[in-house]
């Protein structure tokens, strides 16, 4: 049994060492590929940079995330019951270049490297049991699910923080449409001073203009990355203002309005729901200790009596 668990743990870990190498040994051609269209394009590097340095670590990069993508859809293609993460979920967590299929790569390499790291491990000390086997089932879940639990919690913080701030950003845009400005150039101007997610997507979306896109489907896409109910309604009555012609000032003076009435209402549900979410520690972890502490001199003196009688 040592003989075999060692075995897998070695076979394991190669396997990690041969995804690493194969990705590290990818030809270059991909990358002079990308280098010669750039160049047609009459783009250059700048004279004073350090284009082996940066290009090696690039070519690292896009050759792991290469070979993630592939192990990916094999993956995806023939174990379906391992679900991927969703790319609104990855755009949510501001995982812009990053595939559904590479993540999902990147979360098999993390479960095989800790089930055969913990397989050398044990085959190393010699200790062959059920608990090891279980360990190491236990470790490439986890390996396997902590990739998307981060991606997912750090996605809805940030969807929380844009739902923040977007009042904010609306107060902005109405003192400037109020001045005269239009709604493209009122952007531009407040996203220099809005901070944060909301900040990066607005200026994400300029630059998605700037590359010919008009300011509905910038929006559109800024919904498809941060799809909440506030920004739902932030695109939507933009979208419909601009396709009617009509002044977005008021509308987005209300919307404003609306959006700060449905902060408050969900803080005064949360407020509401605080006593029942605190009677479990209450009655679990306080009343306990709070029982002990008064009740335990009594009880003393009574034990203590009772002997003295006895």
């Amino acid at each position: 049994m040592t003989i075999l668990l060692f075995v897998i743990g070695v076979l394991l870990i190669s396997i990690s060492g041969r995804l690493a190498a194969h990705a590290i040994s990818v030809p270059r051609v991909q990358l002079k590929r990308h280098l010669d269209d750039i160049d047609d394009y009459g783009f250059a590097a700048e004279p004073d940079s350090k284009p082996g340095q940066v290009t090696s670590r690039g070519q690292l990069n896009d050759a792991v995330a290469a070979y993630a993508d592939r192990v990916g859809r094999f993956a995806i293609t023939y174990l379906p019951a391992l679900r991927p993460l969703r790319r609104g979920e990855l755009a949510a967590a501001s995982f812009y270049e990053s595939t559904p299929e590479a993540v999902h790569g990147y979360r098999a390499f993390a479960a095989i490297f800790f089930a055969g790291l913990v397989a050398l491990l044990a085959a190393m000390t010699g200790g062959v049991s059920l608990l090891t086997v279980v360990l190491m089932v236990a470790l490439a879940a986890a390996g396997w699910q902590l990739p998307a639990v981060v991606i997912r919690s750090r996605g809805t913080a940030r969807l929380k923080q844009v739902d923040k701030e977007l009042p904010e950003l609306i107060d902005l845009l109405i003192a400037t449409v109020e001045a005269g400005m239009a709604f493209s150039a009122s952007m531009v101007l407040v996203s220099s001073r809005i901070q944060g997610p909301l900040g990066d997507e607005v200026r994400l979306a300029i630059r998605h203009q700037d590359l010919g896109i008009s300011t509905s489907e910038a929006l559109e896409d800024m919904l498809e990355r941060c799809d909440t109910p506030s920004m739902h309604a932030f695109v939507r009555t933009i979208t419909r203002g601009e396709s009617m012609g009509l002044s977005i000032s008021p509308i987005l003076r209300e919307l404003a309005t609306d959006m700060r009435r449905r902060r408050r209402q969900a803080a005064q549900e949360k407020m509401h729901k605080a006593p029942v979410k605190m009677l479990f520690p209450t009655m679990f972890l306080i009343m306990p200790a709070l029982m002990i502490v008064l009740f335990y001199p009594a009880a003393y003196q009574v034990m203590t009596g009772l002997s003295k009688v006895g």
